[in-house]
């Protein structure tokens, strides 16, 4: 359950900060990627047996960031900083 509330609550941070920024992918993509890499390690670290979980919340995310914006460069981005997050 808890992985769903992260795809809806994460899903809303994009939406919020895609408004917030007026749609600047640089800025956007940084925000959301630190707050996904946040996200992923405190889900490996809660559950670390079952990493599966958390790694299909974040494709999930993912795909539906990737399906509504339309973006392969912040696609990527996103990806890029969710590694340093």
């Amino acid at each position: 359950m808890e992985h769903v509330i992260a795809i809806g609550v994460g899903l809303a941070l994009r939406a919020v900060i895609d408004i917030l920024t007026d749609s600047d992918y640089r800025l956007t993509s940084t925000l959301v990627g630190l707050w996904e890499g946040f996200v992923l390690s405190h889900f490996l670290h809660k559950n670390p047996r079952n990493p599966n979980d958390a790694y299909l919340a974040l494709a999930t995310r993912f795909v539906i960031d990737l399906l509504l914006v339309n973006s392969p460069v912040r696609f990527a981005l996103t990806g890029a900083w969710t590694l340093v997050g």
